[in-house]
C-alpha cells in the first residue's frame, strides 16, 4: 500500500511559484458581524488569484447586506443566497460553483494570515498528484483577533504515524486537531473525486471529509506557521459536549463500515469509537447527577431542617463519590 509523503521541514526556495486560481469557500449563518474580518483576510492574501464564495446559509441578521456589499466592492467575491441547511450544505454548494484548481476553506467568523495561500499554494505546485497542505493554528479573542487565546490541551498538529490517516482515525481531539482552514487543497479530490461533506451528519463533519481525502494516502506539506486563525465563541457548538460526542460517535460508525476492509485503519476506528463511547457515556451520567444534586438541593432547602439537609447531602455525597458543599444557612 502507497503511504502518505509528509513534508514538514518546507523550503520556499525549493517551492514552484504558482498563479493558480484558488477558490475561497465561506459558508455564512448570522456571522454578518464577523464577515468582513473574514474576508478582509482573503483581500490581504499575498497570492492576488483568488475567487471568493460565500454561501449566506439562510441567515436573519445583516449577513445578506454585507455579503452583498463585499461583492459589490471587489468582483472576485460571489455570493450565493439559499435556506438554512448546514455547514455541510453551504460548504457542497460552494464546491459546486468554484472554478479554482485549490479550495481554501474558511468559515465566515475565522481569518488566515497574509502569506498561507501564497505558502501552500507553491508547495503543493510542485506535486505530482492530487495533495494537500495544512499549517499551525492559533485561537483568537472573539472581538479582537490580535489577541491570541490559550486554550488548547492539544499537542500542535502533527503526524506520527506511517499512515496520516491512522493519526485522523486514533489521535483526533484527544492529541490533535486542525481548523478547517488550515488546510488548502487540490480541488481534484472534490472535482474529479465528488468527495463532499456529509449533510446528514451534526457535527464531525469536516473528520469524515478529511479521512474520505487522507484514507487516499496524499501527498501532505506542512508549514509550521500559526498561519490560521480560530476566533473563540463561549456559544460554539464545540462547547455543547455531549452532542459533539454523540456527532463523534456516528461520524466514527460511518467510516468503520466504509474501510471493512482495511484491517488496521478499522481496529484505529473501532478502539476511537468505543473511547468516545465511553467518554460520552461518562458526560451524560455526570449531567444527570449534577441535576439530580440541584433537585435534591432545591427540594431540601425548602422542606427540611437544616441538620436533616446535611445528612442527606452526605450520604448524597457518598454516594456519587462527590464533595458538595452543603447549602449554606439562612440568615
Amino acid at each position: 500500500m502507497i503511504r502518505s509523503s509528509i513534508v514538514d521541514n518546507y523550503d520556499v526556495s525549493q517551492s514552484i511559484h504558482s498563479n493558480a486560481l484558488v477558490s475561497v469557500i465561506i459558508p455564512c449563518f448570522n456571522y454578518g458581524r464577523f464577515l468582513p474580518d473574514s474576508v478582509a483576510s482573503v483581500q490581504e492574501q499575498t497570492h492576488t488569484n483568488w475567487e471568493c464564495v460565500i454561501i449566506n446559509d439562510g441567515s436573519t441578521d445583516d449577513t445578506t447586506g454585507v455579503a452583498e456589499r463585499l461583492a459589490g466592492e471587489d468582483a472576485r467575491i460571489k455570493v450565493i443566497h439559499q435556506e438554512n441547511h448546514g455547514p455541510s450544505s453551504a460548504r457542497n454548494r460552494g464546491l459546486d460553483v468554484a472554478l479554482g484548481q485549490y479550495i481554501q476553506f474558511l468559515d465566515a467568523d475565522d481569518i488566515i494570515a497574509p502569506g498561507k495561500i501564497e505558502l501552500q499554494l507553491n508547495l503543493l505546485a510542485g506535486a505530482r498528484t492530487p495533495g494537500l497542505a495544512y499549517s499551525d493554528y492559533r485561537y483568537c479573542d472573539r472581538d479582537n483577533p490580535a489577541v491570541t487565546v490559550s486554550r488548547d490541551r492539544l499537542e500542535p498538529p502533527r503526524f506520527k504515524t506511517s499512515r496520516p490517516v491512522l493519526d485522523l482515525a486514533s489521535r483526533w481531539e484527544t492529541e490533535f486537531s486542525m481548523p478547517i482552514h488550515s488546510f488548502l487543497f487540490d480541488a481534484r479530490f472534490f472535482k474529479e473525486l465528488g468527495i463532499r461533506f456529509d449533510e446528514s451528519l451534526g457535527n464531525h463533519e469536516d473528520w469524515d471529509c478529511w479521512m474520505r481525502i487522507f484514507v487516499l494516502d496524499p501527498v501532505i506539506f506542512h508549514v509550521p506557521e500559526p498561519l490560521t486563525i480560530y476566533r473563540i465563541h463561549s456559544d460554539s457548538i464545540c462547547a455543547n459536549t455531549p452532542r459533539m460526542l454523540e456527532g463523534f460517535c456516528t461520524a466514527l460508525e460511518k467510516q468503520i463500515a466504509l474501510n471493512e476492509e482495511d484491517p488496521e485503519l478499522k481496529e484505529a476506528l473501532m478502539s476511537k469509537y468505543r473511547y468516545v463511547k465511553r467518554l460520552y457515556k461518562g458526560v451524560i451520567r455526570s449531567r444527570r447527577l449534577e441535576i439530580f444534586r440541584t433537585n435534591i438541593h432545591l427540594w431540601a432547602d425548602r422542606n427540611l431542617p437544616l441538620p436533616i439537609q446535611r445528612i442527606i447531602y452526605s450520604l448524597f455525597q457518598f454516594v456519587i463519590g462527590n464533595h458538595h458543599k452543603p447549602v449554606k444557612e439562612k440568615e
